[in-house]
This record gives structure tokens, C-alpha cells and sequence, in this order.
């Protein structure tokens, strides 16, 4: 294997192996030009959060607790009448949690604080809630309608006097007004001075107590403290901490007072019900003492236990005789199966299997004897013989004497049986009749047991509710007043930047990331290595030169090094070839192919070498303009004959073995043009004089020119322009390579911009620019020259357009 083909591969795995590899700092670099973007997002979340905070209510929680007793009971018949007729010894928490926050309680709490009047005071950032203390207080004259809700702004003028929102017309205060068909009067609270609110513009708000429950029940909450404990956790979060504190406090106190008063109905109920029944437990008790006695005598039942006694002994004697006979019965079937199943026709049939009949025993021995003669018979001759035939007659005349005696013998026992299950019956009829009778007398004396202790009973808890009656309390016990929290809980500083923050950084880059999956150019190396897997052989980055040929003979420019780079990597893909011909094309117009074409054969000249340009692409020629030559008779001219080789070979002025070929005259059929055989007398002829050709052809994603011209070249050079070429061509270019339709194929990528200081890979798989202290501005290229200014109206559409 030659030093050439070694080269050749080291250049196809750096290009799989090291351009796959994006670090983080790679990558970050990639996206430095968004940082801005990115810092500008964030800073208007910052803004915005702070703007969000400053006009937003500040909400704070106010907590309390409260223990719900179980109420002991000191004996188990107490325990019983309390399930039955007062409250539950257990206490369930989740009842009491929703009786806590019902509507009924809740507009009963607001009932007591006097909170049907809400106050406002309008600030110059945002409108405060005023409790316990307002400028005014509000008081209600006559209504025609108490459930409807009504309010006004009223703005103080002065201690004495107030207008109504828009009316220019002043109210004293005390003084009776209208609004909205109700008749109220404001009175001037004088224990809060007007220097202390924000300004003396206030609103006021009415609503019935059923209108304002929502208000309380949407910042309330109420859980257990703890699974096993019976303490509950009450909090509210409110915009003023001390109605906060106020509502759970009243909460605390009217849940207490609704304990009192459901027990004290209970006691009056639980009197009402014991007197009630104690007067009809008398007469049921007179009623039962009188009925004992008559059953008693109406029953004949004086000792039960030894009647019982002797009929179960009965019974069990009879049922044990009845199970012998099903026995027997049982054993009568399987021997009358036995006998008449043709499987033991020849077979000695069992004796003693429990049936005592000496007429079948007697059957069954002749039966067995005569199958014993049968079967030594059956020794000395066969089956056929008369004497074994007239044994088998007589064994079968047997068997249906055997079989007929088990059915005389099986409706004997079914007899015995019947009669014994009858006597069986009857003795147990007998034995059932003592249990009713009595269970039925076992009954009446214990309802009359019941009644005499419920009667006790009810008479002793007569006088306990009488006594508890008079000395109720709660079952719940404040454990810690309502309490507030000065810092609030909303809005949460550090959640709402974090938040806004984290949105506003995450706008532009989400627009970048969109950018990214929308976008369907060519962007970077990597795009073109996941798509394609012919080589690259280098890298070309930006020119803001206006001339076409930047490779001069003492030119240190960045883009001129690429060149050289790309040379010295061109070695090796045309090592074996003595005059190589490199043919330049791309996907299509506008990718730098001409330009590619007149530097490679600039950069090729200066290293000594007799270099010719082509101008190949007859339908669009653009390599003499770019060197800004004066166009004469080209290929055309040669083909159709008009024309001597000499004729056409122009030398680039300020090269030495520079030398350029142009096209000619543009024809009306270009395809037939390069298929005609003159075209390989011109190739012949340039192989002869020069020692590097390079031709300039029509783009592949066009037309089919390169490919016709492919038989003439030992390399192709592909390029590839960065944000200008299509992602989908790369997939021509897969075709291209894969189906070897174009000779030695390899890919240039072109215009390389630089991003975050350094460009998008690793040139020609051997140098690395923009680290290690060789950038553009290391002072070791030479500065490119200097842009014209833009007018800013240009600049703006032109980044519009290609970000958006």
C-alpha cells in the first residue's frame, strides 16, 4: 500500500471520525451570537416579574388550631344510650372539617363580625382592603331589596363632608343619602385619622352575608393535624391580616356555641323521649307477666331439658338403624351390577358383602362352582364344545336367578328403611316441638328481663340529663388563637422571577431552537456528515472580498490558507494521476463554484505547476468575468471547428502558470455540443501542455453536463455552500458518490462563517483555526479588507431575513 493511499484514508477517517464529535464549549461557542438575544430576554422576564410583584396584592396566611374531644363514658350502658339517642363517642373529623366550612356557619361568622360592608382605599399603585378600622362606617337606613349588592367611591373632602364617585355634590357626614334605591347614611370614624391611608379616595361595598361566603371559603382551609390526633389546622389567607385573624377567631367561637346549642336541644329531646317511654315500658311489663302464665299451662311444658333429652336419644338411635339399610342397599346395587355387566359373565361372583340371605349365598355358591368345572373344562377343549355350552346355559339361568333375588332382597330393605325413617320422623317432630315451645317461653322472659333493665335504665338517665342538662360544654377547645404571618405568602418574589426569568430566557432560545428545526439549508459540517458519507476534503470561510481570485503569490489572507490547505489535501486524491483533471461543480447556481475553480487553479499555479482553467459551464459562464478578462473564440469554437488550440488558451494576467480556457459563445444545444468527439481532441491536446486542468462545469442539480464530462476528470470536487445549499441535495450527492456516476468524488465545503470566534470544523482534517492563538486576529493572517458600510435599513431587512 503507497504513502498516496495511506494519505487518502487518513483524510476519509478524520473526516468520520473527529467532525461527528460536538463538545459543550463547541457548541456554546456555536451559539454566542444568540447570548445577547438570550440576556435581553431574561432581563424583560426580570422586569416584567418586578412589575408583577410591585402591582400584585400581597396575600397572608393566618393560622390556628383547634382541638375536637371525644367524650369519655364510664360504663358500657351509658356508651349505648349515647350511639343511641345523644352524640357519638367517636369523633369524625372529616364531619366536623365540613361543618366548619359549611355556608350556614360561615355567614354566621360573618353575621357576627359585621363583615357585610367591605371598605377599600385607592393608592396610587393598587387598592388596599381597610379592616378593623375604616374612615367611615357605613349603616343601612331602609332597603327594598337586603339581598342585593350595591357600593359606591366616595372621596372625603374634608372631617366633615364627602362626594359620591363623579358627583360634584357634597354629602355631610350623618347626613341620609340614596343610592341605588336604598337609603344609608357614613359616619366619620374619627379613631382613624385620614393622614394615615394612602389617599383619601376609599370605595365601599355591600353584600348580604349568603353573597360573601365565597370570599371566606376560598381562603380557607381546615386539615387534620395528624392521623392519629384529633387537633385541626384552620388557616386563611387573606390580603389583612387582622380580618385574617378576626374571621378565625369568630369561626373558633361559633363552631363552640353550635356544640352548646346542639347538645342543649339533644337534652331537652332526650327528656322528652325517656318520660315517653318509660310509661310505655309499664304497660308492656303488666301485659308479658300475665302471658307467661298461660302458655305455660296451654303447652304442657314443665321440665324441657329431660323432655328434650329423651327424644333426641330416639332420634339418634333411628337415624343410626336407617344408614345400615342404606348400606345394605347400596351393597345390593353394586353386586346387582356386577352380575349383570357382560365383562364378568365369566368372572366368580363375591360372597359375604354383608347380605344375610341364605338363599342367594346358596345361588352364589352353586353359580362360583359351576364357573370353576367351566373353566378346568376349558383346559382340555374350546369354547364350542357341547359340554361348555351347557355350562354356560345354566351360569346364565343363575345369574337371572341371583339378579332377580337382589331385587327381591333391595325391596325389602327399601321397606325396613321407610318405616324407619317414618318412626324417625315422627320422634323428631316431637324433639322440634320443645325447642319452640321453648325458645317461645325463653322469649317472653327475656323481653321481660329487657324491659324491666331498660326501665331502670331510662329512670337513672332521666336524672343524669336532668343533672348534665344544666352544665353543658363544648366538646372543642381553642388550642391556639388565630395567629398571622407579616411575610406574604403570594406573591412568591422568588418563584415569580425564577419563573419570568426562566421564560424570558426560554423565548429566544426556543425561537433559536425553532430557527434550527425549521431551517432546510446546509448549516454546518455535521449536517452535511449525517447525510452524506463522501469525504470532505476542506473548508472555505467567508470573503468579504470583492475580487474573485484572493490567492496571490504573497497573499496571507485566512481564506487564501484554506486554499493552500485544500491543496495540500488535493495531493493525495490525485497522487497516481500524472496530469490530473479536476473537475469543480455543485448542486447549483450560486454556491461559489467559479470561485472555487479560479482560486484552486490560482493556489495550484503558484506552486509551480502548469495549471488551466476550463471554462466547462457553456451555458453560464462566469469564470472570465470573475477574472475580469476580455472574452474571445473557447471551446464552442474549437468544437464546431473555427478555432486552433492555440487560439483559445489565454494566459491570467500576474501568474506565470496560471492559464484559462473560456467557453466561447454560448450555443443553442450545450448537451449535444459536449458530446461531440472534437471535445476529446481538446482534452488530448490540454492533457499535452499543461500539468493540472481544472474544469469549470454546469451545476448537477441541473443539467447533465458534468456528468457527460465526467469521463474526462480524475477528481470531482463537490462544493457545498453553507446556509445557501438545500439540505435534500444532500442526498444527490449520497447518489452521486454511492453510484460513483462522478469519478473520485469529494466535498468543499464554502463560506464558512465564522461563529463564536472560531469556524464550524476542523479544516481539511489537519488544522484547527480560531484556537491555540492562530485566529483571524492573532496578527498571523492578514486582515481581510474592509466592508463597504450597509444602510442600516438594508442591514435590518437583510438579518430579518435570515433569522425569520
Amino acid at each position: 500500500m503507497t504513502e498516496a493511499s495511506n494519505g487518502v484514508k487518513n483524510i476519509e477517517s478524520n473526516t468520520n471520525q473527529l467532525s461527528w464529535k460536538l463538545g459543550p464549549r463547541d457548541f456554546m461557542l456555536k451559539n454566542l451570537k444568540h447570548v445577547p438575544w438570550i440576556i435581553a430576554g431574561g432581563s424583560i422576564g426580570f422586569i416584567l416579574a418586578f412589575i408583577n410583584i410591585r402591582y400584585s396584592t400581597s396575600i397572608y396566611k393566618v393560622q390556628s388550631s383547634l382541638l375536637i374531644q371525644n367524650e369519655g363514658r364510664s360504663s358500657s350502658s351509658e356508651d349505648k344510650f349515647n350511639e343511641l339517642f345523644m352524640a357519638p363517642n367517636a369523633v369524625n373529623l372529616t364531619n366536623e372539617i365540613q361543618l366548619l366550612s359549611s355556608r350556614p356557619v360561615i355567614e354566621r361568622v360573618i353575621k357576627n363580625m359585621n363583615f357585610l360592608v367591605r371598605y377599600y382605599n385607592t393608592g396610587k399603585v393598587k387598592t388596599a382592603l381597610v379592616y378593623p378600622k375604616a374612615a367611615f362606617t357605613f349603616e343601612m337606613m331602609e332597603s327594598p331589596h337586603p339581598e342585593q349588592r350595591f357600593g359606591s367611591q366616595v372621596i372625603i373632602k374634608n372631617e366633615n363632608q364627602f362626594s359620591l364617585g363623579k358627583d360634584p355634590k357634597l354629602y355631610n357626614f350623618g347626613e341620609e343619602f340614596m343610592i341605588d334605591g336604598n337609603r344609608v347614611v357614613l359616619k366619620r370614624n374619627i379613631d382613624a385619622p385620614l393622614k394615615s391611608f394612602a389617599s383619601p379616595i376609599f370605595i365601599f361595598e355591600y353584600a348580604p352575608a349568603s353573597a360573601t361566603v365565597n370570599y371566606f371559603l376560598g381562603g380557607l382551609k381546615i386539615v387534620q393535624s395528624n392521623d392519629q390526633g384529633t387537633i385541626l389546622l384552620l388557616t386563611f389567607e387573606t390580603e389583612n391580616i387582622d380580618l385574617g385573624k378576626e374571621f378565625l377567631n369568630s369561626l373558633m367561637n361559633v363552631y363552640d356555641s353550635l356544640n352548646i346549642e346542639d347538645k342543649n336541644r339533644i337534652s331537652v329531646n332526650s327528656l322528652r323521649f325517656i318520660n315517653t317511654s318509660l310509661d310505655t315500658l309499664q304497660d308492656q311489663l303488666n301485659s308479658l307477666e300475665g302471658r307467661i302464665k298461660n302458655y305455660r299451662v296451654n303447652n304442657d311444658v314443665f321440665n324441657e331439658t329431660d323432655q328434650s333429652k329423651m327424644y333426641m336419644e330416639s332420634v339418634n338411635r333411628t337415624r343410626s338403624e336407617v344408614d345400615q339399610q342404606d348400606v345394605k342397599i347400596t351393597m345390593v346395587d353394586l353386586l346387582q351390577q356386577y352380575i349383570n355387566s357382560k365383562e364378568n359373565r365369566h368372572e366368580l361372583v363375591p360372597i359375604n358383602m354383608g347380605i344375610e340371605e341364605p338363599a342367594l349365598a346358596a345361588k352364589i355358591t352353586e353359580y362360583n362352582k359351576l364357573q370353576l368345572e367351566r373353566d378346568n373344562n376349558l383346559k382340555t377343549t374350546t369354547q364350542e364344545n357341547p359340554l361348555i355350552r351347557s355350562f354356560d346355559s345354566s351360569l346364565e339361568k343363575i345369574r337371572r336367578d341371583m339378579s332377580e333375588a337382589l331385587t327381591n332382597i333391595k325391596r325389602g330393605y327399601a321397606i325396613t328403611r321407610d318405616k324407619m325413617v317414618q318412626q324417625q320422623n315422627e320422634t323428631t317432630g316431637k324433639l322440634r316441638s320443645m325447642p319452640g315451645k321453648t325458645l317461645e317461653l325463653s322469649n317472653v322472659n327475656r323481653r321481660e328481663k329487657i324491659l324491666e333493665d331498660l326501665y331502670s335504665f331510662l329512670l337513672q338517665k332521666k336524672l343524669e340529663t336532668s343533672i348534665s342538662s344544666a352544665s353543658i360544654v363544648s366538646n372543642s377547645k381553642i388550642i391556639e388563637p388565630a395567629l398571622g404571618y407579616n411575610s406574604p405568602i403570594r406573591p412568591g418574589k422568588q418563584k415569580i422571577y425564577t419563573l419570568y426569568v426562566l421564560l424570558g430566557l426560554g423565548i429566544p432560545v426556543g425561537l433559536v431552537a425553532l430557527r434550527e428545526i425549521l431551517r432546510d439549508k446546509v448549516n454546518n459540517r455535521i449536517d452535511v456528515e449525517k447525510n452524506t458519507t463522501a469525504p470532505i476534503l476542506g473548508e472555505i470561510g467567508h470573503s468579504d472580498d470583492e475580487e474573485t481570485l484572493v490567492v496571490l503569490r504573497n497573499s496571507r489572507r485566512f481564506v487564501a490558507e484554506q486554499f493552500r490547505i485544500l491543496r495540500s489535501n488535493l495531493k493525495y486524491m490525485t497522487v497516481k494521476k500524472e496530469n490530473p483533471s479536476i473537475m469543480v461543480t455543485s448542486s447549483f447556481s450560486g454556491e461559489g463554484k467559479s470561485f472555487v475553480s479560479i482560486n484552486m487553479g490560482s493556489v495550484l499555479a503558484l506552486s509551480g505547476k502548469k495549471t488551466v482553467i476550463m471554462e466547462m459551464d457553456i451555458r453560464k459562464p462566469k469564470v472570465m468575468e470573475s477574472l475580469k478578462m476580455k472574452r474571445k473564440m473557447g471551446i464552442t469554437n474549437y468544437i464546431i471547428g473555427r478555432a486552433a488550440f492555440k487560439d483559445i488558451v489565454m494566459q491570467v494576467p500576474g501568474f506565470d502558470h496560471l492559464y484559462v480556457i473560456p467557453c466561447g459563445p454560448i450555443p443553442p444545444n450545450p448537451a449535444e455540443l459536449l458530446l461531440d468527439p472534437k471535445l476529446d481532441e481538446l482534452m488530448e491536446e490540454v492533457r499535452k501542455n499543461f500539468e493540472v486542468i481544472i474544469m469549470d462545469t454546469a451545476p448537477v442539480g441541473l443539467v447533465s453536463d458534468a456528468i457527460s464530462l465526467g469521463k474526462y476528470a480524475d477528481c470531482t470536487l463537490f462544493v457545498i455552500r453553507m446556509n445557501h445549499t438545500f439540505r435534500k441535495i444532500l442526498r444527490l450527492v449520497e447518489d452521486l458518490y454511492q453510484e460513483r456516476k462522478l469519478p473520485g468524488l469529494s466535498i468543499i465545503l464554502n463560506d464558512v462563517k465564522l461563529e463564536g470566534g472560531y469556524y464550524s470544523g476542523y479544516y481539511g482534517g489537519y488544522g484547527y483555526y480560531g484556537g491555540y492563538g492562530y485566529g483571524i486576529e492573532s496578527g498571523y493572517f492578514e486582515k481581510p479588507a474592509k466592508k463597504k458600510m450597509v444602510p442600516i435599513h438594508k442591514q435590518v431587512i437583510r438579518w430579518w431575513g435570515k433569522y425569520f
